[in-house]
Order: structure tokens, then sequence, then C-alpha cells
């Protein structure tokens, strides 16, 4: 049973993904499409360009696998002040992950995030006498999160050599909450920053469509010679240069 299990949970995550990766596909696929006709007017220069988007896929698939992390940063971070909770009004460690894991389900809504499902294989196994903390790092190996591994080696140290789980599980929450606030702080300060950013780095675009659709014929001595193609070629280098600038300038990893 549990073999199959994780054999689901497995090929639930390989199929998320080939989703995201198809939606990543089909969104490069129409700005391919838009850039040629924006800059060349001709659709079918895209079978040469379209490799030249892979780098921007895979800078898209970084970009939300940031954004599921500090998604599960946050839903760990729940999970010990829960277990937290448990353990303070008397709950063992394997009672106070059942409690934890059924009030993150209740507060996730229709549609659970990993670390709810993740707990849920956990609270099952825990119903068949298998060791809390030992599936705790068993956990911890499948997401490769830091936080959480750092959290399930503290537990699994304590249950072995003994020593106030309580207090260790509540300072390790209190830390992770301090690492979360800073960056949440830093996303506020920069916010107006970025916001900036998405609109300067678009702006181009819509400047250049608007011009297409009211005078049809303002750019066409950029698609007919060699020099306003080599000009085109220039400028949307120069628009992809500035934009992978900009967005160095406003991340800031901690």
């Amino acid at each position: 049973m549990k073999n199959m299990r994780n054999l689901w949970e497995k090929c639930s995550m390989e199929l998320r993904e080939w989703r995201h990766e198809r939606k990543e596909l089909g969104k490069g696929t129409v700005l391919g499409i838009l850039i040629c006709w924006l800059f060349y007017d001709r659709i079918w220069i895209v079978m040469f360009i379209w490799p030249l988007l892979v780098p921007w896929m895979r800078q898209q698939r970084e970009k939300r696998k940031r954004e599921e992390r500090e998604t599960l940063r946050k839903d760990v971070r729940e999970m010990m002040q829960f277990v937290s909770n448990g353990l303070s009004v008397g709950y063992s460690l394997e009672n106070a992950l059942k409690a934890a894991y059924q009030d993150m389900k209740e507060a996730g809504g229709s549609e659970p995030g990993r670390l709810i499902r993740e707990l849920e294989i956990l609270t099952e196994a825990i119903k068949v006498n298998s060791q809390a903390d030992r599936l705790l790092l068993q956990m911890a190996d499948r997401i490769d999160l830091e936080e959480l591994r750092q959290f399930a080696e503290i537990v699994s140290i304590v249950k072995r050599s003994g020593g106030n789980l309580i207090e260790i599980v509540s300072r390790t929450a209190e830390h992770l909450g301090q690492s979360l606030q800073i960056k949440e702080e830093i996303r506020t300060v920069t916010a107006a920053k970025r916001m900036e950013k998405k609109v300067m780095s678009v702006m181009p675009y819509f400047i250049l469509v608007y011009v297409r659709i009211t005078n049809p014929g303002y750019f066409q001595v950029l698609y007919d010679t060699v020099p306003g193609i080599l000009l085109s070629t220039v400028c949307l280098a120069a628009l992809i240069a500035a934009g992978r600038w900009a967005e160095r300038v406003v991340m800031i990893e901690i």
C-alpha cells in the first residue's frame, strides 16, 4: 500500500510538471510568433528563432519552482507551528503531526498543496506504527527543502538523545518565521520597483503593436531591407538584454 501511494504521488507530480511544461511551451510559441510579427513581419521565422526561446522557458520554469519553494517554506513554517502547539498541549509527536495535518487540510481548501499531500502519506504510515522521526526524514528527502530537512534532523536527534522537544520545535519555527518575515519585508519594499520593471519591460512591445495596428506601413522599410532587418535584430537583442538585466536587479536572494 505504501509503495502504491508513493507511486501515485510520483505520477501525480510528473503529470503536474508535464502540464506546466506544456503551458510554458504554449506561451513560448505565442511569444515567438508575436516577436516575428513585430520585428520581421514574417511569422514563419519562428521556426528558426524558437530554439532561442528555450532559455526564456527555462527561466519561467525556474521562476515557477522558486515560487513553489517559497510556498513550501510558508507551509513548513505553518506545520511546525501547528506541531509546536500540539506538543505544548500534551500531544505526542505522532498525534501532533496528525493534528497539524488535519488543521492544514482544513485551511488548504479543495486543492491541497504538496506538503499537505506528504503529511497525508506520513499520517497514514503513523497509523501502522511507523516512527514519526524517521517518516519526517523520508518526507524531507522527497521534498528536498533545507528548512524541512533541518527540522526533521533536529526532531530525530532529540527523539534519540532526549531533550525538550517542545522548546526546540518552537525555536525552530520562530527562526524560520523570522527568515520568511525578512523576505516578505524585502518584497514589500521592492514591490513598486518590480512593478515598474514589468511595465517597462512590456511597454516597448505594446508601442510596437499599437503602431503596427494604427499605421501598418510605418515599419515596412525595416521588413523589406537588409539594414532594416539588422536594425530590428539589434533592437530585439537590446530589449532582451535590458529585460534580463532588470530581472537580476530586482531579484534579491537571502
